[in-house]
């Protein structure tokens, strides 16, 4: 009896050995053999900033492109290339295997007609402009004069609601990689970067703002405060305790980057004279938040605003190699000063 078992259990488990061998053969097979071979149309395919692997998948099946979305997802998973597939349009044909795709989405092999540019986290409206006229998408100040006119519609805008008067619209030009056809004009290039940034902002961090009674454009003024002060991304939520603690007390937020803001310097330290100058974006004369947004932060300095690590700091300093230290007293601030920047 202990026989029949034990043969019944070897004679199962081979065949659920079998079975699954069979499946990763079939797999395997589906992922390595192109849709049509004998079609070799090429067809423009897009991949948005910010789509996933399961979104571009699913294009890709609906574009007739690749036999089945899964095996997509399996093969992307198999390679470990989720994080490398790169924004764009590109040239394809269902006669390509996902091999042939994905080598173009890991390598950015872009249409020819199109120009990929990076705009930095913390870049101001004058670096724009200047990184778009570099690549020729405009002509030199261009950028600049829109963001001044904002001759366009900008009431699809949701996030810009909280702003009395437009004046510009530094702080919503979202820093990320770009791909532009070459011929874009300035409105298309700057609206991309716009609706990036109402993509990145959730809803989880829009209604995160709410509960704390706070609104969008207080948040990304501060959030572009902290880009500028932070030598890093894990400094990010201590500097922005920092900054929340001194607006809790109503005290100044003294920030040498609001400094290099209005006089158009980068400097680690303000000078004297430039203390004393009265500007509203001069934080150790005014309290308070900034007229408006100093630069175009990222996600990190955005969402360490919002979700900032409770702290007693009031004070910090940069060092020389980059590290930050934190002081709870002005007495304790000025004792590092002396130690690590004098």
């Amino acid at each position: 009896m202990k026989k029949k078992i034990v043969i019944s259990f070897i004679i199962f488990s081979l065949s659920l050995i079998l079975i699954g061998l069979f499946s990763y053969i079939s797999i395997q097979t589906k992922i390595i053999e192109p849709l049509n071979v004998q079609d070799d149309t090429k067809r423009e395919f897009v991949i948005e900033n910010g789509e996933g692997v399961k979104q571009i998948a699913a294009n890709l099946e609906t574009e007739d492109l690749i036999l089945g979305s899964d095996y997509f997802e399996i093969y992307i998973w198999q390679e470990n290339l989720s994080s490398k597939l790169q924004a764009g349009r590109y040239e394809l044909s269902p006669s390509m295997t996902m091999e042939q795709m994905t080598d173009l989405f890991t390598g950015g092999k872009i249409i020819d007609n199109q120009v990929k540019i990076t705009i930095p986290e913390g870049f101001l409206v004058t670096e724009i402009d200047q990184r778009l006229a570099e690549n020729d998408l405009i002509e030199e100040g261009e950028f600049i004069e829109f963001d001044k006119v904002q001759n366009f519609d900008i009431s699809k805008y949701k996030f810009l609601n909280d702003l009395d008067k437009i004046n510009s619209l530094e702080g919503f030009y979202f820093p990320d990689t770009y791909i532009y056809y070459a011929d874009a004009s300035v409105q298309e290039i700057a609206e991309k970067m716009l609706d990036n940034f109402d993509k990145k902002l959730s809803i989880d961090l829009r209604l995160e703002i709410e509960k704390q009674n706070k609104n969008i454009f207080e948040i990304i003024i501060l959030a572009s405060i902290v880009e500028k002060e932070a030598g890093s991304t894990e400094d990010m939520k201590e500097i922005a305790s920092v900054f929340q603690n001194r607006l809790d007390i109503d005290k100044a937020l003294e920030s040498d980057a609001t400094i290099n803001y209005f006089v158009g310097e980068k400097r680690s330290q303000a000078t004297y004279d430039d203390l004393k100058i009265d500007s509203p974006y001069n934080t150790y004369l005014y309290k308070g938040l900034t007229l408006g947004p100093i630069s175009n932060p990222g996600i990190n300095a955005i969402e360490a605003v919002i979700y900032p690590v409770e702290t007693d700091y009031f004070y910090f300093l940069s060092k020389k190699t980059g590290e930050t230290i934190f002081s709870k007293t002005y007495e304790e601030h000025l004792i590092n000063k002396r130690k690590f920047l004098d």
